[in-house]
């Protein structure tokens, strides 16, 4: 058993009917599932839950252009509502796919290599969400 690789593991965009493209350039991404903490306790004892989840994903990379994978989160960090359907795959395993909503857009362009970050955070339950999913 091989360690995990990150440049193994790739977003896609969605940019039509059916097709999906993945971001050019893209050096990393982080997800981080965040639970609030609920409080059921009554004055009998104490106990406590955890509420729905948000799945937050941060992404960045080197700008390539024409890249349609880039483009197509630029525009949804536009939209009014800021949504699009993404993939996160290790080759042809899909580990999360499911509509995100994107902000926090922003290109650097200094006089070295031009750079892109962006934050998504889920806008509906995931369709699939398995990071751990292998062949």
């Amino acid at each position: 058993m091989a360690t995990e690789q990150g440049r193994e593991t790739r977003i896609f965009v969605k940019t039509g009917e059916n097709a999906t493209v993945k971001i050019g350039g893209e050096t990393t991404f982080s997800y981080k599932r965040n639970t609030p903490s609920i409080d059921t306790a009554d004055k009998d004892g104490g106990s406590g839950s955890f509420g729905q989840a948000t799945i937050n994903i941060s992404t960045s990379g080197n700008v390539k252009l024409p890249d349609a994978g880039l483009s197509a989160l630029e525009a949804a960090s536009k939209a009014t509502p800021p949504h699009i359907e993404i993939e996160i795959k290790k080759g042809e395993v899909t580990r999360f796919a499911g509509m995100v909503a994107v902000g926090n857009f922003s290109a650097d362009f200094p006089l070295g290599t031009a750079t892109w970050s962006a934050e998504m955070v889920n806008a509906a339950v995931p369709t699939t969400d398995n990071l751990t999913a292998t062949a």
